[in-house]
């Protein structure tokens, strides 16, 4: 998943070299969608193992939970920890992705940051993984990372975000999270925890349906900058507009694949949206932001009428996605129908 790396192109990278890690599991190709699987919290090997788990076309095996658990995402590490997991996170990487919600963010700094991007091999090897839930396949090419399987003959296995299987960030939704936590409640042995998750995620979005219900969708322009440039986004980001009550005036213009692209000031400038929805990268503040709206953008209706919000580019995946529906549309929809 690139989703903040989308504007700074960035790339993260985990790898693993030839050495003997101790095994969780096993997996073999088989036809299936992705879900995901992470280090058990309290769970050992007995009731409830072996398990299967199908995960981006791959049956992934556990006769046992993993022990020892890499992160390569913020929203994933949340993930664990909420399921109860953290003590058995040994490293997290692209830190840089965004910074933890408040609830995770002191048990989330405590946790060895491997790299705020890609971890160099030996930092990866030194934390002695037996399982990588990482944020897509991409980088599993077989040249800039060694591929799954020289991976599972490492000892190590891979997840991969369910709704990024195919490293096409334009299909992920905010639902994505639920086969996420079937998984790895299975895996975990914490199934009741993830089932806990799910109600919990499911009464949020209920009571956001219940605000906009009968409301028309506000429109909207989604967008962040980078180095000057400016980006519109689909996928998860389009799916939050649309559950919290508003459309992305952008949703369908890009190729199909595409799930990030440029935008010119004079185009945005022409549309005149009244809304302006600006992703905040992980080291940009609000009021910088808005500075760069005002001074790059002041005839405006959004800017002139102060119709701006601002949402952390990492509320996408996983509890993170939930949290900017409900902040979305609580900024949207707050006043009288």
């Amino acid at each position: 998943m690139r989703i903040t790396a989308a504007r700074k192109c960035a790339l993260v990278a985990l790898v693993a070299s030839a050495v003997g890690l101790t095994a969780c599991g096993s997996d073999s190709t088989t036809e299936g969608n992705g879900t995901v699987g992470a280090v058990s919290a309290r769970a050992t090997a007995g009731a409830g193992y072996p398990v299967d788990i199908q995960n981006c076309g791959r049956t992934l095996h556990f006769d046992r939970p993993p022990t020892r658990i890499v992160s390569g995402w913020t929203t994933s590490t949340e993930l664990l920890i909420a399921l109860g997991a953290a003590e058995k996170i040994v490293g997290q990487y692209n830190t840089s992705s965004g910074t933890p919600l408040p609830q995770y963010a002191e048990v989330e700094k405590k946790i060895p940051t491997l790299s705020a991007s890609a971890p160099t091999r030996e930092a990866l090897l030194a934390a002695r993984p037996d399982l990588i839930w990482a944020d897509g396949s991409y980088l599993f090419d077989g040249q800039q990372l060694p591929t799954i399987d020289d991976l599972k003959a490492q000892g190590i296995q891979v997840l991969i975000l369910s709704g990024f299987c195919t490293d096409d960030a334009s299909k992920a939704r905010v639902r994505d999270v639920d086969a996420d936590l079937t998984a790895l409640g299975r895996i975990l042995g914490v199934t009741a925890k993830a089932d806990e998750l799910k109600a919990d995620i499911d009464n949020r979005l209920r009571q956001v349906a219940a605000q906009i219900a009968g409301r028309a969708p506000v429109p909207v322009a989604l967008i962040s900058s980078f180095n000057g440039t400016i980006y519109t986004y689909e996928g998860v980001y389009s799916d939050i507009a649309r559950l919290a009550g508003a459309t992305n005036i952008y949703a369908g213009i890009l190729p199909a694949g595409k799930y990030y692209g440029q935008l010119s000031v004079e185009d945005i400038t022409k549309k005149d949206p009244a809304t302006l929805v600006y992703l905040l990268s992980g080291s940009e503040s609000e009021e910088s932001a808005r500075k760069y709206l005002t001074t790059t953008f002041p005839t405006l209706d959004a800017v002139k009428n102060n119709k701006l919000v601002f949402l952390p580019q990492s509320y996408s995946t996983n509890l993170s996605g939930v949290d900017g529906v409900v902040r979305l549309a609580a900024a949207l929809h707050s006043g009288p129908s």
